[in-house]
């Protein structure tokens, strides 16, 4: 439902997700490190931490298989310095984890990466492929053994992370969901409930269809014929701007209160059931609704499932913190280039908003933060 809100639950740093991604035919990888990455100890220090360095020659080929990644992520890290000093950091954290895999994990990311290879060799062998890959790996001299090394290190250093938030996880106490369920038990109401939603704006592209005084006045007329005995069937394909529900009467089954957006949820809990409210105002218009039953939960009615989700949401922030504390505590100095840019004679910083932070649930090490979205998510 386009209605409801986004869960940000704990993000996996996504380095294998993205590769599988890349790749394009691994069903499930593993992890592993030999010993060593592609550049290590070759070129100029970029970082430097705990008497350990990252040099600009190994930092470089990383941003190869980046970029290759993410397209769009490196090309804000060339435009955003503080984007991609994060990045930076990142790949020292899961350095640091990689070094943390133990010999199955090893074994297993051998056999991933190797296979790796041979899916981007077979794409080099493409040439409509070809054309687009191979200068990404010629910015660094990156070679496809070098990739399939660089890999196997990520891979160990997602097992690690993923076996870290696993720990937090299972301290996680049946108490503790508890007291967080019972902050907002009626986030977990089964609600079915009809609406037609009068928008302000298209749901797809953002272009204003009416004021809110032109939505409130037509939900009030769509209102009025279903009082009068109206169709909702009918009704809803003629005045609704919900693609999700329009075609079918407005009828949402048997969801959880908690998914929808503030203001329809309070109405979803509170509203008489079998009684046509008022029009409910959100962020999307006018929404005309009818509680058709309503299910009020108690945690001991509680799915498995959902008990589940609400443990993940506990156990993600502090996977989350545990990681950011991790990260600050290796001290790390960045010494990256900067690159003069237009807005540096102008203004004298080339700043920009990178949506970047010091937060280890990002997927910013691996693969930067769209990719984590589209790949790298955990266990909720």
């Amino acid at each position: 439902m386009w209605l409801r809100r986004r869960n940000a639950g704990f993000r996996r740093l996504g380095a294998i997700a993205l590769a599988c991604a890349l790749a394009g035919t691994l069903a499930a990888c593993g992890s592993g490190n030999d010993g060593g990455v592609p550049g290590e100890g070759q070129g100029e220090p970029v970082a430097t931490y705990q008497g350990k360095t990252v040099t600009d020659v190994e930092f470089g080929k990383y941003m190869s298989l980046f970029e290759l990644m993410s397209p769009m992520d490196a090309m804000l890290a060339d435009a955003i310095p503080e984007y991609k000093e994060q990045i930076l950091k990142r790949y020292i954290l899961y350095k640091e984890y990689a070094a943390k895999a133990n010999g199955d994990d090893r074994k297993e990311a051998a056999e991933n990466a190797a296979e790796f290879r041979k899916n981007l060799e077979q794409m080099l062998g493409d040439e409509s492929r070809k054309e687009t890959i191979e200068p990404i790996l010629e910015k660094s001299n990156l070679t496809s053994k070098e990739a399939e090394r660089m890999m196997k290190m990520l891979i160990s250093a997602e097992l690690a992370i993923e076996r870290k938030y696993e720990e937090i996880r299972d301290a996680v106490t049946e108490d503790e969901i508890r007291a967080e369920f019972e902050k907002a038990p009626s986030d977990y109401n089964i609600v079915t409930v009809r609406h037609i939603l009068v928008a302000t704006a298209d749901p797809a592209t953002g272009e204003e269809l009416r004021t809110e005084e032109e939505a409130l006045a037509r939900a009030k007329e769509v209102r009025a014929k279903l009082i009068a005995g109206g169709s909702w069937d009918e009704l809803a394909a003629e005045y609704s701007d919900d693609p999700g529900s329009k075609t079918n009467g407005g009828r949402y089954a048997d969801e959880r209160a908690g998914r929808w957006v503030d203001a329809f949820k309070q109405a979803a809990n509170t509203q008489p059931v079998g009684v046509i409210g008022e029009p409910v105002l959100t962020e999307f218009g006018y929404h005309v609704i009818l509680v058709e039953k309503r299910e009020e939960m108690t945690y001991d009615k509680l799915p498995q499932e959902t008990k589940d989700e609400i443990l993940a949401s506990i156990a993600g922030p502090r996977a989350e913190e545990a990681m950011r504390q991790e990260l600050e505590a290796l001290g790390i100095e960045i010494n990256l280039p900067r690159e003069e840019t237009p807005s540096d004679g102008e203004d004298g910083e080339a700043e920009g908003e990178s949506g970047a932070d010091d937060g280890a649930g990002e997927a910013d090490g691996a693969g930067g933060g769209s990719e984590g979205d589209a790949a790298g998510e955990a266990a909720e």
